[in-house]
């Protein structure tokens, strides 16, 4: 990235990506943060083992470990662990919905059945 243009886009030939591929000859180099498939994994995993709101010295922490694998700043790790949150969220209440949907269809069905079952004797 173009050292100051942070959050602005620039048009290139040759593009490479946090990983060191050629974006195939044409591409746009962006102030945003890419993460490589490493830093990814170790952040779920981090996540997954109850990690949710890591203090400033754990994302200080985080991010010097996941430099390793590539350009990262705190305040990726930081907005990571803030997005990820809150995607697990909606995700839940997703599932919660799409099961009281089926608990209310299944209800109407089986209520719909007695009624015809009760009407025939």
């Amino acid at each position: 990235m173009e050292e100051g243009l942070s959050g602005f886009c620039i048009k290139g030939s040759h593009v490479r990506g946090n990983n060191g591929n050629n974006n195939g000859g044409s591409g746009t180099k962006c102030g945003r943060w890419n993460p490589t498939t490493e830093q990814v994994k170790v952040l779920t995993e981090l996540f997954r083992s109850g990690l949710r709101t890591p203090s400033t010295d754990q994302i200080q922490k985080i991010s010097t470990q996941l430099s390793f694998y590539g350009k990262i700043e705190s305040k990726n790790v930081f907005y990571w662990f803030q997005n990820h949150k809150a995607r697990e969220r909606q995700k839940r209440r997703k599932v919660s919905i799409d099961e009281n949907d089926f608990i209310t269809r299944d209800n109407i069905f089986n209520n719909n059945n007695n009624k015809i079952s009760s009407s025939k004797r």
